[in-house]
């Protein structure tokens, strides 16, 4: 799985701003903590959209939630162990003083998401008090596992997964994330590399039709949402039909679907950005940077993992591609007309890899300079390849390892941010920044974040900012208008 943690104004474990915070006495209250990438933000996007058409009403806090749901990933394990922990918290509701005790009942709890998937019933016997347990196709059985609950039975699990199985589409009146909205176009995962769950609990690659993407984002445009991410585990692996798509000259046998899409959303979509994640580097090719060089409103930012620098890792990764292989998608997109930035992931610690292999990556990091890196600890995931390897690699070894990639990513990145000092970029403004007051927050179409002095006006709205100084990760500016 490649995997990016979702960085405009959300963090791990925490909620999205419900469409409507005041409910009223009688209905029902849900909510829902999210946890992992892109794609979980977004099914709980979806989650709500189908418990608000059971009349239930979405709170901001699970102290006023009659239903809370976890939406869960399992692509690490500290965020599989978090779950557990965090039934506890929510089972000792209001229970916490002897002097008062709670009379509001503790809440149903619901495991959704990747965890639910993979383990199952198995949640049930280590955290009896979740009742409810919904797979990463099931969202719209919700309804049915709640009404089984509602008539005596202790608990309802519905895992079912076909490659068949529709796609759940929600309004864009439904889409919850403020300035950009999210657009799942293919769903699952056919590479199995070696260290990853994602085939297993996202099931196979299924792809929507590119007239049903087109029309969504058409109606999030509509709403006034200016910048629009195109999601999938492998997104440039997409293979959606493009029946209804009246365009012929774009629907041509030698262009990728994922390029016919890209070409399609630019032209027609009317979004002032698009971006995608994740891609996969087997499935990246030149066309992809030619048909960004070509449209402006496709952002110049590629999230482009390699996992490892070394052949020999990648090839028990079974990842599909060499060294030379990446660094050659990567030559691509240094070539661009544009100035393309580059992120990606990176595993340490895989199980066989030496000193060497390490000193590869390294190495690699420093050759792709990266704009942004994701840097991971391997860990054993249930059900891989990789899990009845042995883990031969030592802890302390794992650690120094990842503390030398981060050194060495740091200064890259601030070599790479050092380049923009001077410029004038464009931001979407997302936020009030973490620090600072009377400070904004974020992002360039590269995927900068930028801090910079405003007034909470300019919040959601489109910003030109001059970049006066960087920060280890992020740009900071002065407003120059809007």
């Amino acid at each position: 799985m490649e995997t990016m943690l979702y960085q405009l104004n959300f963090k791990r474990g925490q909620h999205i701003k419900p469409v409507t915070t005041v409910a009223t006495e009688a209905a029902r209250k849900f909510f829902i903590e999210t946890y992992g990438c892109q794609m979980n933000v977004h099914d709980t996007e979806k989650a709500a959209a189908v418990l608000s058409g059971m009349g239930y009403q979405q709170v901001a806090a699970a102290d006023d939630a009659d239903l809370v749901l976890l939406n869960t990933c399992m692509v690490r394990e500290k965020p599989q162990q978090k779950v557990y922990s965090r039934v506890g918290d929510l089972k000792n509701r209001g229970r916490r003083s002897k002097k008062k005790p709670s009379v509001k009942p503790a809440p149903i709890i619901g495991v959704m998401g990747c965890v639910a998937q993979a383990e199952a019933e198995k949640i049930f016997k280590k955290a009896p008090d979740v009742k409810l347990v919904i797979g990463t196709h099931s969202i719209s059985s919700l309804p049915e596992l709640i009404g089984q609950i509602d008539s005596g039975f202790p608990r309802a699990i519905d895992i079912r997964q076909t490659k068949e199985a529709e796609f759940l589409e929600i309004a864009p009146s439904d889409h919850q994330t403020p300035n950009l909205a999210f657009i799942t176009i293919i769903e699952g995962c056919d590479n199995f590399c070696s260290f990853c769950i994602v085939p297993f609990t996202r099931g196979r690659e299924r792809s929507r039709s590119a007239k049903r993407i087109l029309e969504e984002a058409q109606g999030l445009v509509e709403r006034g949402y200016y910048e629009i991410q195109l999601l999938g585990q492998n997104v440039n692996s997409y293979r959606g039909s493009f029946e209804g798509i009246e365009d012929a000259t774009l629907v041509r046998a030698d262009k990728s679907a994922f390029v016919i899409l890209l070409e399609l959303m630019a032209k027609y979509s009317g979004a002032a950005r698009i971006k995608y994640t994740t891609s996969h580097p087997r499935d990246f090719n030149e066309q992809i940077v030619e048909v960004m060089d070509q449209y402006n409103n496709l952002c110049p930012w590629v999230h482009l993992p390699a996992q490892s620098g070394s052949t020999r890792v990648l090839g028990l990764m079974r990842r599909e591609y060499t060294r030379e292989d990446y660094l050659s998608k990567v030559a691509a997109i240094k070539n661009a007309k544009r100035d393309i930035s580059i992120t990606g992931d990176m595993i340490v610690g895989y199980p066989g890899e030496t000193d060497a292999d390490f000193e590869e990556t390294l190495s690699l990091v420093r050759e792709v300079e990266y704009d942004g890196l994701y840097m991971f600890k391997y860990s054993p995931r249930p059900n891989t390849h990789a899990a009845k390897r042995k883990d031969n690699v030592a802890e302390e070894v794992k650690s120094e390892r990842l503390i030398r990639l981060q050194e060495v990513q740091a200064e890259v990145q601030k070599s790479r941010f050092a380049r923009y000092l001077g410029r004038e970029v464009e931001v979407l403004v997302e936020g009030t920044a973490a620090k600072g007051e009377g400070s904004l927050t974020g992002h360039t179409p590269c995927n900068k974040v930028v801090n910079f002095a405003a007034p909470n006006s300019l919040i959601g709205k489109l910003a030109r900012v001059k970049i006066t100084a960087t920060t280890p990760n992020s740009l900071l500016g002065e407003l120059i208008n809007a």
